[in-house]
């Protein structure tokens, strides 16, 4: 793949999620009086799109900073077996491998791991690096149209669930894999019932449980 020009039409789709879920998260946070300037620095910094969106009401009302750091490792900490899965396409540089393992989101994620044409470190790396631009611009564009929208605006926080709904189809129309397809409704259902307050982490804790004892030659054998 010629990196440069072949990475632009692979993160066609992720452009077309993100340009409009970064400007929902930009009127987002203008809508809630925060400073502006907080909102791309945030995009650039912290880069973590369903945080970012519970971030804008927790600011807003006033939440502490130790409170958005455990929600923050709450809601974020499915990203470390995404690594875990992703290990063969670390870059092999300091700064490289440090900003790979910043730029995974559900998105990059998705897209490297189903669409099959990324095979090497370098390719892997520009996909992440174009996908945050996509994020930062959609915040500073979304700052940019608050200011012609009208206060209060209803239903914009949803665009992010549909986004990660359509990419839960894509993933499974891709692998057709349904016994994970099962594993993950079976992990949600428990989690739902007995630990609602934790659904995401404790879903997460079970469904890594269940990789580690389950033997890499009984998996290989699920797939024959």
């Amino acid at each position: 793949m010629d990196t440069w020009r072949g990475v632009v039409p692979l993160t066609l789709p992720v452009m077309m999620g993100y340009l409009p879920l970064g400007a929902v998260f930009g009127v987002l946070w203008v809508d809630a009086g925060l400073s502006w300037y907080w909102a791309p620095l945030m995009s650039v910094l912290v880069y973590a799109g369903a945080l970012q969106y519970l971030a804008v009401g927790m600011l807003a009302a006033g939440i502490g900073w130790i409170d958005l750091a455990v929600a923050a490792l709450l809601v974020n900490f499915r990203h470390l077996f995404y690594g875990l899965s992703l290990y063969h396409l670390l870059p092999k540089g300091a700064l490289g491998r440090q900003y790979f393992i910043f730029g995974i989101t559900d998105e990059t994620y998705s897209l490297l791991s189903a669409s099959g044409q990324v095979k090497d470190s370098k390719t892997a790396l520009l996909v992440t690096l174009f996908n945050q631009g996509y994020w930062v611009l959609g915040t500073l564009a979304g700052i940019l149209l608050a200011r012609g929208l009208p206060p209060g605006l209803q239903g914009l926080d949803f665009a992010l669930t549909a986004l990660f709904t359509v990419l839960a189809v894509e993933q499974i129309r891709a692998k057709k894999d349904w016994g994970a397809v099962a594993l993950g409704l079976l992990a949600a259902a428990v989690a739902g019932i007995w630990v609602s307050e934790y659904f995401l982490l404790v879903a997460s804790l079970m469904l890594v449980l269940v990789l580690l004892a389950w033997p890499e030659a009984k998996r290989e054998a699920a797939h024959v």
